[in-house]
C-alpha cells in the first residue's frame, strides 16, 4: 500500500511539472517584445531624468542588482544610492537594445546589450560604452512590470 502511495506522489509531481513545462514553453517572444522594448524605454528616460526617486517605478522593493566587479546592490534603497553615485560619475544615458527574451506569464528574462553615455569631470564630450546585460521583469498585481533582477558585464 505504501509503494502505491509513493507511486501516486511520483506520478503527481511528474505531471505538475510537465504541466508547468508546458505552460513556460507556451510563451511567445514576438508576443512580448514591443512591450519589453516600451520598458526599456521607460527605464531609459528614467536613467536620463537622474531622478532616483523615479526608480522606484522601475525596480521592485526587493530587486537585487549585480554590476560587474561589485558585490549585490540589495533593495530599492541601496539602488537608489548606486544610481545616484552613478550619475555623480557622470552616467548621463542608457539605451537598451534587446537580443532575445524568454519567460513565462509572470517574469520577463531579457537579454541584450546596453549603450551608456559618461561624462567624465566638466568635459564637453559624452564618452559611450556598450555592456551586454540580462534582466527580469517580474509582472506585478496590477498587471505592471518591474525589475526583479539585473546585471551587467563588458
Amino acid at each position: 500500500m505504501k509503494n502505491i502511495q509513493i507511486l501516486g506522489f511520483a506520478l503527481t509531481f511528474l505531471f505538475t511539472a510537465c504541466e508547468g513545462t508546458k505552460k513556460q514553453n507556451d510563451f511567445k517572444a514576438e508576443d512580448h517584445l514591443a512591450h519589453v522594448k516600451v520598458l526599456d524605454s521607460i527605464y531609459s528616460h528614467h536613467i536620463s531624468s537622474k531622478s532616483v526617486d523615479s526608480l522606484e517605478n522601475i525596480f521592485l522593493n526587493d530587486a537585487i542588482l549585480l554590476p560587474e566587479g561589485e558585490a549585490e546592490i540589495k533593495g530599492i534603497t541601496a539602488i537608489k544610492d548606486w544610481y545616484a553615485n552613478a550619475f555623480e560619475y557622470g552616467l548621463k544615458s542608457m539605451v537598451d537594445s534587446t537580443t532575445s527574451i524568454t519567460g513565462d506569464e509572470n517574469n520577463i528574462v531579457e537579454i541584450g546589450k546596453t549603450t551608456i553615455g559618461i561624462m567624465f569631470g566638466d568635459a564637453d564630450t559624452i564618452a559611450y560604452e556598450t555592456h551586454k546585460y540580462l534582466q527580469v521583469w517580474h509582472k506585478q498585481a496590477n498587471g505592471k512590470y518591474k525589475i526583479s533582477r539585473q546585471i551587467w558585464n563588458n
